[in-house]
C-alpha cells in the first residue's frame, strides 16, 4: 500500500487515542497492520510504560527489560515493584540484607537505561524497599526529567542525590496512606487484606516513630533542593511540617497540595506557633491550593487559624487564589467569602480506609454557597460531595449563588436508587439559569432496578434523562449520573455513567456513552480514564 502523509497519520492516531478515553486497543490494532503504521504508533504506545512485569522473566536472565529500540519513546516510566516478591517465604528477584531488608537484583537494568532515554520527563516510583543512592544519582543525570512521584515507598536522605536535574513537579506520598474520597473507586489493592499485612509493611509500622522523623527530614531536604524551580508540589502531611516549609522560598510554585494527615511539629523542631499561612506567604505565584486531609475525630483544621477577626494578610492571600480544594476535615465557615478571585472550587469527603467519610449536610452546603456568593467571585467550576439526597432546592441554591458555572459536579457519598419525590423537569428548571453550563454530573435519584437486569433498565432511564437535560440546556456538552456499581461479591461503590452530547443543525441530540472515569488522587479538577 502507499504510505500515508505523516500529517494524516498523526490525525488518525490522535482520533484513535480520543476514542474510549484513550484506550490503547484500537491503536494496537492499527500498529499490527503494516510496518509503516507500527513505526508511527510506537511513540504513542510506549510513551508511558510500567516495569517490572510479573510474567516476563526467566531464571537465567532475570526480569526482562524493554528492548533498547523502544527507549527513545519512553516519556513516563512507572517503576512499580510487586509487594509479594519481598515476602521472606516467597522471595523473588531480590535478596535480604543482614538487617532483613529486601534488596532488588535487577533494578540496575533500568538504572543503566536511563541515560539512553532522551525523552524521559517523568518517573513514578512505587517500591517496597529503600531505593539505592546509585539509582537516584543516575536519575539526576537525566536532562529532560522534570517530574517525579513517590508512592508507598520508604524515603531516606539518599533522595537528595537526584542532582543536578531540577524538578518542576514533585509528589511525595507516605507509606500506607490509603484514602477514600466519598464512596467512589479506590485502588483494588486496598480491598485486599494482604496489602496491609505484608511483612515489609508490618516492619515499617513497627518502626513508625523514628522512620517518620527520618522521612520528614529527607522529604524537606529534597524539596528544598528543588524549591527554586518547582511549579507543582504534592506532599503528605506525614512527610512535612509547617515550620520546615515556612523556611523555604517557593518563587514559581503555582499548585500546592497537602494530603493525608495534618502536618505537626516534629520532635527535633523547636516549639513554635507556625500556621499554614506562614508557608503560603512564601509562595508568591500560588494559585491552586488543595487541603485534602483525612477526616478524623480530632479537632477540625482551621485554615485561618483561631484569630477572630482573621489576620488581614491571611485573607489577602486567600483573595489571590483562583483554584481551591478542601476536604471536610477543614473548618468551612469564614474562608470562601474572602476568595474574590476564585474560579474553581472542590469540597470533598475524605477519610482513611477502611472507614467511610461523612460528607456535607444540607445546612453546611447552604453556608458554603452563601460564602461563595459573598465573595463576589465568578466561580465557573464547582465539585461538591454531599451526604443528603439531592433535591431541586439544592440545585436552585447553587444556581442562585454561582450563576457563572460552566462545570458542575454534585456527588452523593453512598448513593442509592429509590423512589424520587422530584421529577426530571424540576431539576431541569432549577439548572436552567446556568446559561453557560457545559459539563454536568448530578446525583439525581432514579427508580431502583436489579443490577443483573438483562435489559439494563438502570442505564436506559439515565440515558433518557440525559437526553431530556440536553434538550433543555442548550450548551451542555457532557452529562453524567451517579449510580451504585458492584465492586466485588458483597461490595458496591459509587460510580458515574457519562454521556457526550452531539447536536445536529436541526436541533436533534445524539448521546455517546463515555468510558468509566475517575480522579487519580490528589487530582481534583480533571478526570481521566479509570485503570480499574
Amino acid at each position: 500500500m502507499s504510505i500515508l502523509n505523516a500529517d494524516i497519520t498523526h490525525i488518525l492516531i490522535n482520533d484513535l487515542l480520543s476514542i474510549n478515553g484513550g484506550a490503547p486497543s484500537a491503536l494496537l490494532t492499527l500498529a499490527s497492520t503494516t510496518r509503516s503504521f507500527r513505526e508511527s504508533c510506537l511513540p504513542y504506545l510506549f510513551s508511558e510504560v510500567r516495569w517490572p512485569h510479573k510474567f516476563k522473566a526467566d531464571e537465567e536472565s532475570g526480569l526482562h527489560f524493554f528492548p533498547e529500540s523502544l527507549w527513545p519513546y519512553i516519556r513516563h516510566f512507572r517503576l512499580e515493584w510487586f509487594d509479594e516478591w519481598t515476602e521472606p517465604s516467597r522471595l523473588k528477584w531480590g535478596t535480604m540484607d543482614k538487617d532483613g531488608n529486601y534488596v532488588p537484583c535487577d533494578l540496575v537494568k533500568f538504572n543503566l537505561a536511563i541515560a539512553k532515554m532522551p525523552k524521559l520527563s517523568k518517573v513514578t516510583l512505587s517500591c517496597p524497599f529503600v531505593i539505592p543512592r546509585s539509582f537516584f544519582q543516575s536519575l539526576g543525570l537525566s536532562r529532560p526529567l522534570s517530574a517525579i512521584t513517590f508512592i508507598d515507598t520508604p524515603l531516606q536522605i539518599g533522595i537528595t542525590s537526584i542532582s543536578p536535574v531540577a524538578f518542576k513537579q514533585i509528589s511525595l506520598t507516605s507509606v500506607g496512606q490509603t484514602l477514600r474520597v466519598g464512596d467512589g473507586p479506590t485502588d483494588p489493592r486496598f480491598s485486599d487484606i494482604t496489602y496491609f499485612i505484608r511483612d515489609w509493611r508490618r516492619k515499617y509500622r513497627s518502626q513508625a516513630s523514628w522512620r517518620q522523623v527520618q522521612e520528614t527530614q529527607a522529604s524537606i531536604a529534597f524539596v528544598k533542593t528543588h524549591a527554586a524551580h518547582i511549579t507543582h508540589l504534592e506532599l503528605s502531611g506525614s512527610l512535612c511540617s509547617f515550620g520546615a516549609l515556612s523556611r523555604i522560598d517557593w518563587p514559581f510554585l503555582k499548585t500546592f497540595a497537602l494530603t493525608g494527615n495534618v502536618p505537626v511539629i516534629q520532635p527535633y523542631e523547636p516549639p513554635a506557633h507556625v500556621q499554614l499561612f506562614n508557608v503560603l506567604t512564601r509562595m508568591d505565584a500560588l494559585r491552586d491550593l488543595r487541603l485534602l486531609f483525612a477526616q478524623s475525630k480530632a479537632q477540625e483544621f482551621h485554615v485561618l487559624g483561631h484569630d477572630d477577626p482573621p489576620d488581614p494578610a491571611h485573607t489577602a492571600k486567600l483573595a489571590t487564589l483562583t483554584d481551591f480544594a478542601m476536604s471536610n476535615a477543614c473548618k468551612l465557615d469564614g474562608i470562601l467569602n474572602h476568595m474574590s478571585s476564585l474560579q474553581r472550587l472542590a469540597i470533598l469527603a475524605i477519610v482513611d480506609l477502611p472507614r467511610w467519610p461523612i460528607a456535607l449536610g444540607q445546612a453546611e452546603v447552604d453556608r458554603v454557597l452563601a460564602d461563595v456568593a459573598a465573595s463576589s467571585c465568578e466561580l465557573n467550576h464547582l465539585r461538591i460531595i454531599i451526604e443528603d439526597k439531592l433535591t431541586p432546592n439544592v440545585c436552585w441554591s447553587i444556581t442562585s449563588n454561582c450563576p457563572h458555572l460552566q462545570t458542575l459536579e454534585i456527588e452523593r457519598c453512598g448513593y442509592h436508587d429509590g423512589k424520587s419525590v422530584s421529577s426530571w423537569q424540576e431539576f431541569l428548571e432549577a439548572l436552567s439559569p446556568l446559561s453557560a453550563l457545559r459539563d454536568l454530573r448530578i446525583c439525581m435519584q432514579f427508580p431502583e432496578y436489579d443490577d443483573v437486569d438483562e435489559l439494563e433498565s438502570w442505564r436506559t432511564i439515565r440515558k433518557d434523562c440525559a437526553k431530556a437535560l440536553a434538550m433543555g440546556l442548550k450548551l451542555l456538552g457532557k452529562v453524567g449520573f451517579e449510580y451504585r456499581k458492584r465492586a466485588g461479591t458483597h461490595r458496591y461503590q459509587d460510580a458515574w455513567l457519562d454521556f457526550e452530547i452531539s447536536r445536529s443543525k436541526g436541533g436533534a441530540v445524539e448521546l455517546c456513552q463515555l468510558p468509566a472515569m475517575w480522579y487519580p488522587f490528589p487530582e481534583v479538577w480533571e478526570s481521566s480514564r479509570s485503570p480499574f
